[in-house]
């Protein structure tokens, strides 16, 4: 039987993992310069009750657009198969893009927001999931992708420990023993998984993502990306991420970057509210002008 969505208020449950909040009846029709439609792929383990903050501070800057949310575990990014990952995100296009075509209307305008690297895994299982449904020859059309706390270091080795506690920090509350004896069972847990991948010769999934998204016959170069991060980072190392934008300029996709102080993993919002969505709101302008 399909897991019961949980309770989130003020949207609707599309699946058990996607959910759908309308535009503001009252608000006026969405000005030609303002998204459509908004997703966020929230970060791993990420409940309704803190997700629903982003998706508040986007209903004040975009009463009109609609705002899906993606609910994901790390569990579920780090072992769900590349083919369920795909066809989990399958309600999103459907939701999006219900035309036969796949192109919408003309008037769409659509902002992306990963958060974490489960965020960003499951970013590029839609846009791969787009592309199954309406044609490899098409590209989920997109104007900004926002990416925050995410990508991080591919080196599995180098970054195991950080993974670990973000797996333990999501679910430490449902286990009565100590927190390091749950990063302990997840660290024991990723390795087994990585050696797992290396014998059935499968690509572990951030990589997968960070090569979707680095692909252009994928990731479409028609948008811009927008890079919030942090010396403070316990999960994301800042160097690790300003290696994989420099990785990203190269292959030509325009994007803009901006540092918080002080502020942690998927945190930068909650400490610096007026610079993170002065940024967004921003960026999005100046991506809608090149349209």
């Amino acid at each position: 039987m399909p897991t019961k969505p949980v309770p989130f208020p003020g949207f609707t449950a599309i699946t058990e993992r996607v959910y759908l909040r309308n535009g503001h009846e009252k608000a006026k029709p969405s000005p030609a310069d303002e998204p459509t439609t908004i997703i966020i792929f929230g970060w791993g383990d990420g409940m309704p009750k803190h997700v629903s903050k982003y998706s508040d501070g986007f209903h004040e800057l975009f009463p009109s657009a609609r705002i899906l949310v993606v609910l994901s575990g790390t569990f579920q990014a780090s072992n769900q198969p590349l083919e369920a990952r795909i066809e989990a995100m399958m309600p999103v296009i459907d939701t999006v893009f219900p035309t036969p075509t796949g192109d919408g209307t003309e008037d769409e305008r659509i902002l992306l927001h990963a958060m974490s690297n489960t965020g960003g895994i499951f970013t590029a299982a839609a846009v791969v999931a787009y592309q199954r449904r309406h044609g490899t020859d098409k590209m989920f059309p997109h104007t900004l992708l926002v990416c925050d706390s995410t990508p991080g270091s591919l080196d599995f080795a180098s970054q195991v420990g950080r993974w670990s506690r973000a797996m333990a920090v999501g679910t430490a509350k449902f286990f009565p023993w100590p927190f390091i004896i749950t990063q302990g069972l997840w660290y024991t847990f990723l390795w087994a998984n990585w050696a797992l991948e290396r014998v059935r010769g499968s690509e572990p999934s951030g990589a997968w993502a960070n090569r979707v998204m680095n692909d252009t016959a994928i990731a479409t170069l028609d948008s811009r990306r927008l890079y919030l991060y942090s010396k403070e980072d316990e999960i994301i190392g800042w160097r690790d991420l300003e290696e994989n934008v420099a990785q990203v300029k190269t292959v030509g996709y325009e994007f803009e970057m901006e540092m918080f102080e002080g502020s942690p993993h998927v945190g930068h919002m909650r400490l610096h509210p007026e610079q993170y969505w002065n940024k967004i709101l921003g960026c999005w302008k100046e991506a809608q002008a090149k349209h």
